[in-house]
């Protein structure tokens, strides 16, 4: 029997017209549905990117020190949204191994600090970021470490936009920060003499008003226990052992490099529970059930690292009160960031998600540099900086597109 052409549209019928029509139906489907999940993949490395990029703004202004104390206010702040994304889950099963993540994080996080005081902010950030970069995306692209491999669909798209990426970071790197003078010094004085809880006295006045205000309540605090911003100096140059410039740039790139390693595989654990999952009890294929093992991991460390510390310092630790709710501020920006991409790694994979979020964020952040914190000014630095956030947003949406074209 003859069907009429008007009825061999997406039924399953018995003519080849109609069997071609159907197979057409089901690759558009099939399209349209990966297009979906990759809009919203890249949707969440732009929020995670955003964010990212942005933490350290409630922070910058205030003098954090050594960093330890800020970095434990912000993994509390990390733990409490890591609760709430669990309770709104509905309590899924917590997943130990998906703690070991938060722990390399963390670990390569209080690295941070050293590195830039040994070789600088932009060469640390180029080192880390590159080796965190590559690392993530080979994870991904050639299932390192037992995780799934993910070819994208145009593999060359994937790769140029990955070294666009990468040579974007080390531009900005060499973009150098204008000095300000002024007020801001005066506002680094008061912070570190808020940190450190002094009471110097005038004595010339022996006016008992001129004392600067401690951290901690005087009924909490005995006379002498903070540390004068002169001893943390002398504290922090002990810490580096006598180092010479030389030695100090071999161990702040080898600290880098390490740091690196640990940003890049701070999603393994949970992806190989996702990859394997009939080999874990109640493991998810989904990324919301492991935040809070994830965010446990980085608040335990965090916390061992912090007690570490304050054996060290004899319990005379850096605390700036000013800094408590900016940390806390960037620690939940930070969880936001990090939950994003946990959703970006379910609808992408590493392959496409670390080259953007690991350099992406630099734009970002540059932008708040030019137009908030006003630190970037002259032709030159941006010249570059323009260059820098060109290349790299070309790059990053290279690799964006090369999952399914």
């Amino acid at each position: 029997m003859e069907r009429s052409s008007g009825h061999n549209r997406c039924l399953f019928g018995v003519s080849v017209k109609s069997v071609f029509s159907n197979v057409g139906c089901l690759e558009r489907s099939y399209y349209l549905g990966a297009m979906t999940g990759t809009i919203e993949g890249l949707a969440a490395c732009a929020v995670s990117s955003i964010f990212f990029g942005s933490m350290f703004v409630p922070i910058k202004r205030f003098d954090a020190g050594d960093g330890i104390f800020a970095q434990w206010v912000m993994c509390s702040a990390i733990l409490v949204v890591g609760l709430a994304v669990n309770a709104g889950a509905g309590f899924p099963p917590f997943h130990p191994l998906a703690m070991l993540g938060g722990m390399f994080w963390t670990i390569g996080n209080v690295t941070a600090i050293p590195i830039m005081n040994m070789i600088g902010l932009g060469m640390g950030i180029l080192i880390w970021g590159t080796t965190n970069c590559l690392l993530g995306w080979a994870s991904g692209r050639f299932g390192l470490f037992g995780i799934n491999a993910s070819v994208p669909q145009s593999p060359m798209l994937n790769y140029f936009g990955l070294l666009l990426v990468i040579v974007g970071g080390g531009m900005f790197s060499q973009i150098r920060p204008t000095p300000k003078h002024g007020r801001e010094e005066e506002d680094a004085v008061e912070n570190a003499e808020n940190a450190a809880g002094g009471s110097e006295q005038n004595c010339e006045e022996g006016d008992s008003d001129n004392s600067s205000t401690p951290v901690i309540s005087g009924a909490m605090r005995n006379e002498g226990d903070a540390r004068s911003p002169a001893e943390l100096t002398s504290l922090l140059r002990t810490s580096e052992g006598g180092l010479n410039r030389s030695q100090k740039r071999i161990v702040g790139i080898v600290m880098a490099l390490c740091a690196g390693v640990f940003y890049g595989v701070t999603f393994v654990p949970v992806i190989y529970m996702q990859d394997h999952s009939e080999d874990f009890d109640h493991a998810s294929k989904e990324s919301i059930p492991y935040v809070l093992s994830h965010y446990s991991g980085i608040f335990v460390t965090s916390t061992v690292i912090l007690l570490g510390y304050l054996a060290y310092t004899r319990n005379r630790p850096f605390v700036n009160s000013r800094t408590i709710l900016p940390s806390f501020t960037a620690g939940i920006m930070w969880a936001m960031a990090q939950l994003s991409w946990f959703l970006a790694n379910d609808r992408l994979s590493q392959s496409i998600t670390f080259p953007i979020n690991s350099m992406v964020p630099g734009v970002c952040a540059a932008l708040w540099s030019v137009f908030y914190f006003k630190e970037i000014e002259g032709r030159r630095n941006l010249r570059l900086l323009t260059i820098a956030v060109l290349v790299t947003l070309t790059g990053a949406t290279l690799v964006g597109i090369s999952k399914d074209l």
